[in-house]
């Protein structure tokens, strides 16, 4: 709905019409669910009541988007996921006992008889406004050869000509000034019933949230997992033979000492001590990938900035933070932009990348915006998709928008609770 007032109680009535067409629809398919609800004794009425449901929920549904155009608002859509390849008889049954079945089909009853009597009265106030309003025009110019219509006729006097027509103005005007004052009010109120019965119930929000924070936390053990077999392959495959090989090294130098042939030994110690300076930069490179030092040093914007400085293409970070986070958020923020930055650098053939980092009411929201060539979808298994799962198990979220030709913002969002005390927490770290 538009956001002016008065563009959106101009636009009232057409939403009115649509959704008194949507009643009469309820009252068809009501009809339909009662006569298939005495069929469904025989077989043959198991697949019309299927039919039918399905069909009321596509009313639901088409319901569920106009309220919530008209309110602001999205409504949920309740409906738990039917398995495929069910019987007839068993998808029959699944519905019948889901609970959303029946909120529709008491919203169904309520609109059909409640919403008929609400729409119908609304667009009869606006009808009765406007018709009286521009009667007495239209019957000295468009109607003058039949001057006296039927409607006119209120039994206990005939306004039958277009000067006595002007009498019903002051209705006219009352009906519009009834309209304009409380007609929104009436919509609005019957709406807020409608998303009482159409969104889903606490009990289902509850369920459904805990199932999110579920597969959440199966996703973080998943890549905790995955991680600790990276450091432990690293290690094993790096930092460790390099170790192995120092140690034979020396070895060897020992060796050569009691041989009595220093020179050799020279090279073989030198050649250690190469190969330990490599294995510090090894064990330094896995450190930084566990937890960056500069995140203790600098916090989020000095190691986003910092970030910026070593990628290939211009990135500019613009610091509206204010405050330090919590140590975990700060670490889910820096590798989850890192991971989009390197998305951009393999894909998006961009020129520039701007990154603004921003703490409102307690989410703290990350923009990754490039002037690349857009297209970007968030793919199963994709490198998007990897950082959105990380982010579910802080419960945040990835937005994208990616039109064809550019350009992409990424927006990266996080809650970030007790950023005060984390802070402090996180400057006695960094001071140890």
């Amino acid at each position: 709905m538009p956001a002016n007032p008065i563009t959106r109680r101009l636009a009232l009535p057409g939403w009115s019409v649509l959704r008194f067409s949507l009643t009469l629809i309820a009252a068809a398919l009501l009809v339909a669910a009662i006569a298939t609800g005495v069929l469904v004794v025989f077989w043959i009425g198991i697949p019309v009541a299927v039919a039918v449901f399905l069909a009321i929920r596509v009313w639901a549904n088409a319901q569920r988007r106009i309220i919530g155009e008209q309110l602001g608002v999205v409504i949920p859509v309740p409906y738990r996921e039917r398995p495929k390849g069910a019987r007839i008889d068993h998808q029959a049954l699944l519905l019948v006992r889901e609970a959303a079945t029946w909120r529709d089909f008491a919203w169904l009853a309520i609109d059909a008889t409640l919403g008929f009597l609400v729409n119908l009265l609304y667009l009869s106030v606006f009808g009765v406004a406007v018709y009286y309003l521009v009667q007495p025009v239209l019957l000295v110019t468009l109607f003058r050869a039949s001057p006296n219509p039927v409607v006119n006729d209120f039994g206990f006097y005939d306004f039958d000509t277009p000067m006595k027509t002007l009498l019903l103005v002051p209705l006219a005007l009352g009906c519009g000034v009834a309209w304009w004052r409380w007609g929104e009010l009436f919509l609005r109120w019957y709406s807020h019933l409608g998303v009482l019965l159409l969104g889903p119930t606490a009990k289902a929000l509850l369920t459904a949230r805990v199932s999110e924070l579920r597969q959440a936390r199966d996703q973080a053990t998943d890549h905790a997992a995955a991680e600790l077999r990276r450091i432990e392959r690293d290690l094993h495959d790096g930092a460790q033979a390099r170790i192995a090989a120092l140690s034979l090294t020396l070895g060897m130098a020992e060796e050569l000492l009691h041989q009595n042939r220093p020179e050799q030994a020279v090279g073989l110690v030198s050649e250690a001590r190469q190969t330990c300076s490599d294995v510090l930069d090894e064990i330094r490179q896995l450190v930084r990938g566990i937890h960056p030092p500069v995140l203790a040093d600098r916090g989020l914007t000095g190691a986003l900035q910092a970030m910026a400085l070593d990628h290939p293409l211009p990135v500019s970070v613009v610091d509206r933070l204010g405050e330090r986070l919590p140590a975990p958020v700060e670490a889910a923020v820096y590798f989850a932009t890192n991971e989009v930055l390197t998305n951009i650098t393999k894909h998006a053939l961009a020129g520039q990348v701007q990154i603004v980092v921003t703490h409102v009411d307690g989410l703290v929201k990350v923009e990754i915006r490039d002037d690349g060539r857009g297209g970007a979808v968030i793919a199963p298994g994709g490198g998007l998709d990897g950082v959105r799962r990380r982010l579910a198990a802080f419960d945040g979220t990835l937005d994208l928008d990616s039109p064809e030709g550019g350009p992409t913002t990424v927006t990266l969002t996080i809650p970030a609770l007790s950023v005060g005390a984390s802070g402090d927490d996180n400057g006695r770290a960094a001071g140890r």
